[in-house]
């Protein structure tokens, strides 16, 4: 997540333990709708961009098992 911890601790402090991931977001679109909270788009991108890799690395590992178990 690209919000840091006090921002949202200061938003939610006492539940901090209880949210979710779903409900960070939430809580993230309403600051940025209140203009609470304004997001650093550079850093937005390269977080997409290592999620992106991450996502094909484990695609690749997947296909390569797969392949393997079929070719075997």
């Amino acid at each position: 997540m690209l919000a840091t911890n006090e921002h949202i601790e200061r938003s939610a402090s006492g539940r901090s333990d209880r949210i979710t991931r779903s409900s960070r977001i939430q809580l993230l679109a309403q600051q940025i709708a209140a203009g609470e909270y304004h997001p650093d788009p550079e850093r937005l991108a390269e977080a997409i961009l290592r999620r992106a890799a991450v996502h094909r690395r484990v695609r690749e590992t997947l296909l390569e098992d797969n392949e393997r178990r079929v070719g075997a």
